[in-house]
């Protein structure tokens, strides 16, 4: 009987994928089965793209390797199969334990083990040949002293390429760059493609007016934008969210350049902790960039089907007073809609709807758990009288002060810093001192310090991280700007257009409302970030907006009426 055959194939990284590694290796491999008479098919052949055998990347959870032998463990192959691959080293190369460990646990398993560059087999469930397995120990050993200096070589050729960048040479570090970029093959200057930029900046644009993922991803699609991918095959495929969402968040846009590494048995990057400023041309302005970043954190609260056309205007805004959850939208009539019915007389009847109906409903009483507010409040009266509300303050140039949190940032960045700067100072007193007398209890200490000074400086990146976006968020003015511009459109006949107005409405609403709590009574009441005002609106859509900023919380006072007293 003739046995299955399967090919196995790797390479390390996406440079070697421009070549023809891979293809080599699956043309000779079909070759030599063919050779050898075993059966194989195109679904026998095993592809392990950018996996390093010496960090054991390609043999770790996830990589289809690792796949081949969970099914040999789990006795898929008792009946007998082949493993062909080019070299003993395509499957490991973390020395000769790993090596002999693998083989003999795929051939004890039912797996016969063939590589045609040697021309040698390892018959299944036989045991290895002394000779063989000496051969095994040597060729190994060579393998992975090759990939150990190699991996010196490259480490310390990064290093010195990272360090060059941190003093200013500003040359490309690899052929690979991010894709709006390109580079010179005599000076490695890196240039940027301009219609590429203009592409990026659009996506950019579109995500800030309020189009998702998914809308940009179509609109690019529709007008045939070549992808970026750099794979041939991706390039057909079109455009995706995934790539969407690294374009948005990939601060090399900014000129930024974040140097990562990826330690053994680690499966994600991890960034080195450096950041080097202005390395890449910048093709998007920081305050746009931080626009979209503080727009992502907001718009991770969205969820659920309403979203999809933004019928809730409050959604993630309007909670429960009684137990604090969010509201339900719940959608019982939609303009348009034929509706059947009977009439007194018993005879069927149908008739169109004329207007929407819908309800905000505590989502925790809704099914039926600990809360006690069942009251249910008609949303087309609240969302007109929310927004003819907010509509009357957005004119009114005292209704909302400037946010102070950049202010109060800043302050305590320059605090931490101080503090950072402090402890240095102790550390480097400390370490003077124990090169004169040596103290266990100085040598805790300095310790101590440098621990505290690790845990301060990861703090103080994520601040000024915060203080940037915080930057590129709109002022409560630019907010009401936007909230009167979007009024005409929210009635358009366009359900683009209408669609893109409520979604800016939405997102203005979010910044504009501190907090939006709806009572058992039917009963809205609202405040304002940045502001003193409250807005309270009755079940029936009645609305008041008053001012509370008195010294002991009276409403409408104002500093005039205790100096008339």
């Amino acid at each position: 009987m003739t046995q299955p055959a399967w090919i196995y194939a790797r390479f390390s990284s996406l440079e070697q994928s421009k070549g023809h590694s891979l293809e080599r290796q699956i043309n000779e491999g079909r070759a030599f089965i063919e050779r050898m008479g075993w059966e194989h098919s195109d679904q026998r052949e095993i592809v392990d793209e950018g996996k390093s055998a010496f960090h054991g990347a390609n043999r770790s959870e996830g990589s289809l390797l690792y796949g081949f032998e969970q099914k040999a463990r789990e006795g898929h192959f008792s009946n007998g199969a082949v493993l062909a691959v080019e070299n003993l080293d395509r499957l490991t190369r973390q020395g000769y334990e790993e090596a002999v460990e693998l083989l003999r646990s795929l051939t004890m398993s039912g797996v016969t083990v063939a590589t045609w560059h040697d021309n040698q087999t390892y018959e299944a469930n036989t045991r290895i040949d002394m000779m063989k397995v000496m051969s095994i120990i040597l060729k190994a050993e060579l393998a992975r002293e090759e990939s150990e200096k190699k991996s010196i070589r490259i480490k310390a050729s990064w290093t010195k390429k990272i360090d060059a960048a941190i003093n200013g040479d500003r040359r490309a570090l690899t052929k690979i760059l991010p894709a709006w970029l390109t580079r010179d093959d005599t000076t490695h200057e890196m240039l940027i493609n301009p219609y590429r930029a203009a592409v990026v900046n659009e996506i950019f644009d579109w995500y800030i007016e309020g189009r998702g993922l998914p809308s940009i991803v179509q609109r690019l699609n529709e007008r045939r934008e070549a992808s970026w991918a750099y794979g041939i095959k991706d390039r057909g495929q079109g455009w995706n969210t995934a790539y969407l969402h690294k374009i948005l968040t990939n601060r090399a846009v900014i000129g930024e350049f974040e140097p990562m590494s990826r330690p053994r048995s680690v499966i994600h990057e991890m960034t080195k902790g450096i950041i080097v400023q202005n390395f890449y041309p910048q093709i998007v302005t920081a305050e746009k960039f931080n626009r979209v970043q503080q727009l992502r954190a907001q718009r991770a609260k969205w969820g659920g089907q309403a979203t999809k056309t933004m019928n809730n205007l409050l959604s993630g805004i309007a909670k429960c007073s009684t137990c604090g959850g969010a509201m339900y939208f719940e959608s019982q009539q939609k303009v348009g809609r034929r509706t059947g019915h009977k009439l007194l007389d018993g005879s069927p009847s149908t008739y169109v709807a004329k207007t929407d109906r819908s309800y905000y409903r505590c989502n925790s009483a809704r099914r039926g758990h600990t809360c006690t507010n069942k009251t249910r409040i008609r949303y087309e009266t609240l969302e007109k009288s929310i927004l003819d509300a907010m509509f009357d303050l957005a004119m009114k140039d005292s209704t909302f002060k400037p946010s102070d949190k950049v202010a109060n940032l800043t302050i305590a960045i320059a605090e931490l810093d101080r503090s950072i700067a402090t402890k240095r100072e102790q550390m480097q007193r400390g370490s003077d001192n124990l090169l004169e007398v040596f103290s266990k209890s100085l040598a805790q200490r300095v310790a101590q310090l440098e621990a505290e000074v690790d845990a301060d400086e990861t703090q103080l990146a994520g601040m000024q991280k915060e203080l940037e976006i915080e930057r590129g968020s709109l002022r409560p003015e630019e907010d009401t700007s936007l909230l009167l511009a979007a009024r005409t459109a929210l009635g358009s006949e366009d359900k683009d257009e209408r669609y893109l107005a409520r979604v800016q409405t939405h997102q203005s609403l979010t910044r504009l409302i501190d907090q939006m709590f709806c009572d058992s009574r039917g009963e809205t009441h609202v405040t304002l970030n940045n502001s003193d005002v409250y807005v309270h609106i009755a079940p029936d859509g009645r609305t008041t907006a008053v001012v509370h900023e008195g010294p002991d919380g009276e409403r409408d006072w104002n500093p005039d009426q205790e100096a008339a007293e």
